[in-house]
């Protein structure tokens, strides 16, 4: 009897797994004179399984709507509407004082830095901050909420330099007075809104109207537009010419 080599055992081996039902893929080293390797498992992919997967995480995608900006709720009402304050300090000797309602664009002006005396709560949250960090910018952010019902209108005051995390302050409006020069700004801007009401409103009718759908398509009216051509003796009107 002839003695059983590599290469005879590498054959038997693989005649052997080829004869018993495999439930998944299995792959065998089959070059001579190497050693048999144990086989590979293949995992099998349910391709009708991953599609409804893919259909239920489109579909959960497409429900997850954004929430509306609170602020594009409020009407174009002074007293109704969130109106933002941002003072700026500009230097030593100035500061910028910006007002604007909604997203519309802000009012901006700068004023000598003795004519924005600010409240006493606020204008001792900047000094701490530029004592801290005497060469950052340090802004102070007053937002005039919308006043509910018969109550005092309410404020809520954030100050800040750079990213740090701001210094909050809530109380009512007379709590924190304002000096003349903002008040003015609040003044002319109170007189804007409703002119950038009508801005507004023209701005979604436009999306509106760009949104709506086509009712003629273009292969309707071309086909609608194009002559029919008519025969004379045989021939074409365009092949008259």
């Amino acid at each position: 009897m002839l003695p059983i080599t590599d290469e005879t055992t590498v054959e038997t081996v693989a005649l052997a797994e080829s004869k018993q039902p495999i439930e998944t893929t299995q792959v065998e080293a089959t070059t001579v004179g190497e050693p048999a390797k144990p086989p590979v498992e293949v995992e099998e992919i349910h391709t009708e399984q991953a599609s409804t997967d893919k259909v239920q995480a489109k579909s959960h995608v497409a429900e997850k709507k954004e929430e509306p900006n609170p602020l594009l709720l409020d009407p174009y009402d002074f007293d109704r509407c969130t109106v933002t304050i941002v003072f700026t300090r500009v230097g030593d000797q100035q500061a910028s004082i910006s007002v604007h309602n909604h997203k519309d664009d802000p009012l901006v002006k700068t004023f000598p830095l003795v004519e924005v005396p600010l409240p006493e709560e606020i204008a001792c949250g900047i000094e701490k901050l530029l004592e801290i960090w005497p060469d950052g910018k340090v802004s102070a952010t007053m937002v005039l909420l919308p006043q509910e019902d018969e109550s005092e209108r309410r404020m809520v005051v954030s100050i800040r330099t750079g990213n740090d995390t701001p210094v909050v302050l809530t109380g009512t409006a007379s709590e924190f007075p304002l000096p003349p020069s903002i008040t003015t700004l609040l003044d002319e801007l109170k007189e804007l809104l409703p002119a950038r009401a009508m801005q507004q409103i023209e701005k979604e009718a436009k999306k509106k109207s760009k949104a709506a759908p086509r009712t003629i398509s273009s292969k309707t009216s071309a086909s609608t537009a194009k002559p029919a051509s008519a025969n004379v003796d045989g021939k074409t009107q365009m092949t008259l010419f």
